[in-house]
């Protein structure tokens, strides 16, 4: 969790910046190059280093082999897909309406190719638990790619400032993985290792699709639609309301995934006790964060990136609300994943995806902006409703405890909004809307919770001690 808070944080101070040095249209150029990158990504990712979380092994030999034959088939895969974005380059900026895309393209390209040589030896730390050695790496990648961008963005002051930037932090990331890493993988396509993770992988690639359906979709409508300004405003909004979700539940999900494996495999009447802690306490935290954000959305924007991104603010409000609708249906998604049953999420976020696409078009050619923000909070919320369901299958009773500590958690945070939202009646300044706001929206709700929930208290106590 300190690596992904840090990893934050220094992307937040990263977008201050650049928002300051660069303009609105670089970000949306920027964001219309990622979107094939993230799609042939999407398309060809089958998950391949789960399997290595997921599965236990009778050797190291049976290990080694097993990670030397993941590692030559993403690859394999990284070259492939390398192809194909340099191939859609010209047909892209067709389609956006950008010659610059022309050239932009093909380098993004090459950074899943750099991605594809990186060291697998961090996945047998994370299959351990031994989260040391990652944090230091990460914070090394994050510290030194932060720097590489802005240096850059001073110099260009052009859209390329974002797009080097992130091709010579990929090419960081790859060369310190051997430094933290004695592995040295090599070349080899071992056919049942292969087959084995294979098996996992064909879900992991539908749940990758649809992930990213539900995450890019809305950046593909509004750059075409919109314009380049519109996507780069959006695309703030959208990197800011994912902040908290990158802390807390990514960093969650990579400790969750093996925890869970293991509470499965050797006590598993323990299951519905640890999964109802996780929940209330990750939900206690995306509440203090969303209510604030949905407040203030407004005054973050103006006082962070400056006048020119006002229209971030609008969408950043609507969006605040999938803080806890996205988080909490990505906590429950980790527990399939424990059990070995992927199947489950991919059915899930498959079904969410459709409903996500079937909004998206109307609402943002009626609302814009805001009408695409709109389209990602029915979709996680459709999303929540879902997971519980399939989760009650897999532990019985488990709605009657979710949805009660769900119902208070609104509760909490109506009263916090509320009584934030009449304290700012009388002021006008956004400086002082943010201090006086932002407190009392972030202390009401969890103070009101920890007051009605003994259970919770405990739990706090005995995780922070």
């Amino acid at each position: 969790m300190s690596s992904s808070l840090i990893e934050q944080l220094i992307g937040f101070v990263r977008s201050i910046v650049l928002a300051r040095l660069l303009v609105p249209e670089d970000f949306g150029l920027f964001g219309m190059a990622l979107t094939i990158l993230a799609a042939l990504n999407a398309f060809t990712t089958i998950g391949l280093n789960q399997t290595i979380v997921a599965n236990k092994f009778e050797s190291k030999d049976e290990l080694k082999v097993h990670l030397n034959t993941v590692w030559s088939a993403e690859l394999i895969r990284s070259l492939v897909v390398t192809l194909l974005v340099w191939a859609s380059a010209l047909p892209l900026s067709r389609f956006y309406g950008q010659p610059q895309l022309r050239i932009i393209i093909p380098v993004l390209g090459l950074i899943t190719l750099v991605h594809g040589f990186q060291n697998i030896g961090l996945v047998l730390l994370r299959k351990e638990i031994s989260f040391a050695r990652i944090f230091w790496y990460e914070l090394a990648t994050h510290v030194f790619g932060m720097a590489l961008t802005v240096a850059l963005a001073v110099v260009l002051r052009n859209v390329w400032a974002l797009v080097i930037g992130l091709l010579l932090t990929a090419v960081l990331g790859t060369v310190l993985s051997y430094i933290f890493h004695s592995y040295r993988p090599r070349l080899a396509l071992e056919k049942n290792a292969l087959r084995r993770a294979l098996n996992f992988g064909k879900f992991t690639l539908v749940i990758a699709v649809a992930s990213y359906v539900t995450t890019m979709a809305d950046n593909v409508m509004v750059g075409r639609l919109l314009g380049t300004a519109a996507l780069g405003n959006y695309s703030l909004a959208y990197n800011v309301a994912s902040a908290p979700i990158s802390v807390l539940v990514f960093s969650l999900g990579k400790v969750l995934f093996p925890a869970y494996a293991e509470i499965a495999a050797q006590q598993p009447k323990r299951l519905e006790q640890a999964f109802t802690k996780v929940f209330s306490i990750s939900s206690l935290i995306l509440i203090t964060v969303a209510v604030p954000s949905f407040l203030l959305a407004g005054e973050i924007v103006q006082l962070l990136f400056g006048s020119r991104w006002t229209s971030a603010g609008t969408a950043l409000r609507v969006l605040a609300l999938t803080i806890p609708l996205r988080g909490l249906s990505l906590i429950m998604g980790t527990v399939f994943f424990g059990l070995n049953r992927p199947k489950q999420v991919a059915v899930g976020r498959t079904l969410e995806a459709v409903v996500f696409l079937a909004i998206l078009y109307p609402l943002t050619t009626t609302f814009g902006v805001t009408g695409a923000a709109w389209a990602v909070v029915i979709a996680y919320a459709f999303a929540c409703v879902n997971r519980l369901v399939a989760l009650s299958e897999i532990i019985p009773g488990i709605s009657s405890k979710l949805i009660p500590i769900s119902l208070v958690n609104v509760a909490a945070a109506a009263v916090g909004l509320l009584v934030a939202g009449v304290s700012l009646t009388f002021l006008t300044s956004p400086l002082p809307r943010l201090i006086l706001g932002g407190l009392l929206s972030t202390i009401i709700p969890p103070a009101i919770l920890l007051v009605i929930r003994a259970d919770l208290r405990k739990w706090l106590f005995e995780w922070f001690s």
